[in-house]
């Protein structure tokens, strides 16, 4: 099951997606209540009573969508069922699809059926067919990633996708082969863990823990991992038990975060139980010095000792995260201070760890290169007990609160980050209504501006954009045509505007500008500036035949010349009700030519880079290739848009014939079928008004057309 966003709709937008559907499902049907309660399951079931896995009911009672394979003799059919809310009344839009032997052969495909495609992990399928029902000696734990929502809503999909990729890749470095990690569901995963012990088991948590919270994505340099994680030993009960203990377990640790809780607790203990003496490392190769020192911090923290710099790096890589201190010898064998205080600045570790050098080397030369290799302070032997007491504890109480700091300053950035993308959205919306534009046309331009932006950066240099700049760029991307909302809205939605209505809806970008140059307090703010050079320049072009300064080439800012892009593709290949939307192929072609006004030669390479990446994420281009569109041509044979029309044509129904022949109309473009568009198309237009004038000599020409393809077609069966 998948949660749903777009499931709100009318009956005519229900019809259409019913006729989009139907060029790949042979069977499509709209079901309400009463019919799923009532009526017998429709074929190729034939049954007299619906089923008792019914996924249309499953559908209708979780409002989601479902799936399931379904057999009837020797054929396999896929059964989808999606929930919908037809003028406010809940219904399922159910589709069969019947599976041939390729089909049969990727779902006999293991690898394929049971790998989520984005973390490569095991998906829900595994858990729910293979391991569910097992009972296996084994500890089972839920793993939820702390404030994905959020960091999804701040950096975008983008990030939260890379921050999955990047927690399966260290949760599969940290585990066995026999082991199993599964993608449960959204940033949920679950972990199985066969024959281990209870102490290994809870010792190899914290370490995935402790990993994830070290761990950094270079592309988003703000977002910092971790997560909550509940376990529970497994033995002689199923996964699915095991599995509901943990996921119990995972939310106590969510309510600290970044915990791991793997025992049954009082709620409220959960942080107070987190609440632990700080730890100091001592690493020095004489015994007596560690029990010196282990005995003047022993009341007060936790102590861990090494012997050597390589076990020193050793106790780093496995429980850094824990320690809160480090107290570093210089003169040791085979790997001096000096060299573990360069390792660890080549790993970053200095900015979370300070290390207190303890030395009897007290030369200026000494103490001074400790201190610029990254040392925090330098205690030289023979030394005061009490002095280092004071000095290790005000270091670590220093440090300690230079990360609840940080912690603040980066929930106010995720906090001031959310809250923009709320606004930019309710605005958006407002915009979208107040001038007609077509639905979602402002999150598609922000969508589309991201990629460009993300590919041009990877291109070039030229234009140093940060990676905050990119993030700006994509909201201010939301305000490009703000200053609509100050157009005569009947000039705004005029169906054919005037030489003089055009002369004024040219003047948007002017009184957008206007707009945000009247707020003059927020003048400094990056995101303003971004905005207001959008706004202003959007319809700029590349050549200088834009308006309204006629800017040309590197003259017109780069984030305004990517957002350009973005709203020209879009107008091209959106769904509007304004205009046909074009095969991405066409669309880009004819920006590539200027037909739409010159733009950035790199930027229009760019977009020819992404083109896949666009439609897969869009769904538009729903026939990618030659190879689908001839699998699909013969599917033309199941398709009932023509049949329907005959019948609604016979009946006199001059509504459902219009519905009927747009659909034929549409499917023959998908596929191709130029010769009998171009009739099917007249007739749609002479249906449009609602009567059937007209339709006595136009239909005669689209049946003919039909028969020879539908022959043509039967040769290839």
């Amino acid at each position: 099951m998948s949660e749903l966003t777009d499931h709100i709709m009318t009956r005519q937008q229900a019809e259409e997606e019913m006729a989009c559907l139907r060029k790949i499902f042979p069977i499509v049907r709209l079901l309400d209540r009463k019919t799923l309660a009532e009526q017998p399951c429709y074929p190729p079931w034939k049954n007299a009573h619906p089923c008792t896995s019914c996924v249309g009911r499953e559908a209708l009672a979780g409002k989601c969508q479902c799936t399931k394979l379904e057999t009837m003799g020797s054929k396999l059919y896929q059964a989808i069922a999606r929930y919908v809310e037809i003028d406010g009344e809940p219904s399922v839009i159910e589709m069969v699809l019947p599976l041939d032997s390729g089909a049969l052969r990727t779902l006999h495909s293991d690898e394929q059926l049971y790998t989520d495609p984005l973390i490569g992990a095991y998906n829900r399928r595994f858990y729910e067919e293979e391991l569910k029902h097992k009972y296996l000696n084994a500890g089972v734990a839920m793993i939820d990633l702390d404030d994905f929502k959020l960091c999804n809503d701040t950096f975008g999909h983008a990030a939260g996708d890379a921050a999955l990729r990047l927690t399966a890749s260290i949760i599969h470095r940290c585990i066995r082969s026999t082991d199993m990690l599964v993608r449960y569901g959204g940033d949920e995963l679950l972990l199985v863990l066969p024959n281990i012990s209870a102490g290994h088991f809870v010792q190899k948590l914290r370490y995935i823990s402790k990993r994830l919270s070290t761990a950094h994505l270079p592309e988003f340099s703000k977002l910092q991992l971790s997560a909550s994680i509940g376990g529970m030993m497994a033995a002689d009960i199923p996964i699915s038990d095991a599995v509901v203990v943990a996921d119990k377990r995972m939310y106590l640790a969510k309510r600290c975060k970044n915990t791991v809780v793997t025992e049954d607790v009082a709620p409220n203990s959960v942080c107070s139980g987190n609440a632990h003496r700080p730890t100091v490392l001592i690493v020095d190769d004489s015994p007596m010095n560690r029990d010196i020192l282990s005995e003047i911090l022993s009341d007060d923290f936790e102590v861990l000792e090494a012997s050597n710099g390589a076990e020193c790096l050793e106790i780093l890589d496995a429980r850094g995260p824990e320690l809160s201190i480090l107290l570093l010898d210089i003169v040791m064998p085979d790997m001096d201070g000096f060299d573990v205080l360069s390792r660890m600045a080549a790993q970053g570790l200095l900015e979370d760890l300070p290390v207190v050098m303890i030395s009897s080397e007290d030369s200026a030369q000494t103490v001074r290169r400790a201190y610029e290799l990254g040392a925090s302070d330098y205690i030289s032997r023979p030394f005061d007990a009490r002095i280092v007491h004071r000095r290790v504890t005000n270091i670590t109480r220093l440090y300690a609160r230079q990360r609840r700091l940080r912690a603040m300053v980066s929930q106010q950035f995720y906090d001031r980050e959310k809250n923009d993308q709320i606004l930019f959205g309710i605005l958006s919306q407002v915009m979208e209504v107040r001038y007609g534009e077509s639905s979602h046309h402002i999150p598609r331009v922000q969508r589309i501006t991201g990629i460009l932006l993300e590919r041009l950066c990877q291109k070039t240099d030229r234009y140093n954009l940060t990676g905050a700049d990119r993030r700006l760029i994509v909201t201010a991307a939301a305000l490009h045509d703000i200053g609509r909302m100050a157009i005569d809205g009947r000039i705004l939605n005029a169906p054919d505007p005037t030489p003089e209505q055009k002369a004024i809806l040219r003047t948007h970008t002017i009184l957008g500008a206007q707009m945000l140059e009247n707020l003059s307090q927020y003048q400094d703010e990056p995101l303003v500036k971004f905005a207001l050079q959008i706004c202003r320049w959007h319809h700029e072009r590349w050549d200088g035949s834009g308006f309204p300064d006629g800017l040309k080439g590197d003259s017109i800012p780069i984030a305004t010349q990517v957002v350009a892009l973005a709203d020209a593709y879009d107008s091209l290949v959106g769904k509007g009700d304004k205009h046909l939307a074009l095969p991405q192929a066409q669309a880009i072609a004819e920006l590539e030519a200027g037909t739409y006004g010159a733009f950035n030669p790199l930027l229009l390479k760019c977009l020819r880079d992404v083109k896949d990446r666009l439609a897969e994420e869009a769904g538009m281009e729903r026939l990618p290739s030659a190879d689908f569109v001839r699998r699909f041509a013969l599917k033309f044979l199941q398709d009932d848009s023509f049949p329907n029309l005959k019948k609604a044509l016979e009946a006199q129904d001059a509504p459902t014939a219009f519905r009927a022949a747009h659909t034929l109309k549409g499917v023959c473009q998908n596929l191709g079928f130029d010769a009998l568009y171009a009739p099917a198309s007249a007739l749609t237009e002479a249906l449009r008004g609602g009567t059937l004038e007209g339709a006595d000599t136009l239909f005669p020409p689209v049946e003919k057309e039909y028969q020879r393809v539908v022959a043509a077609l039967k040769e290839l069966e």
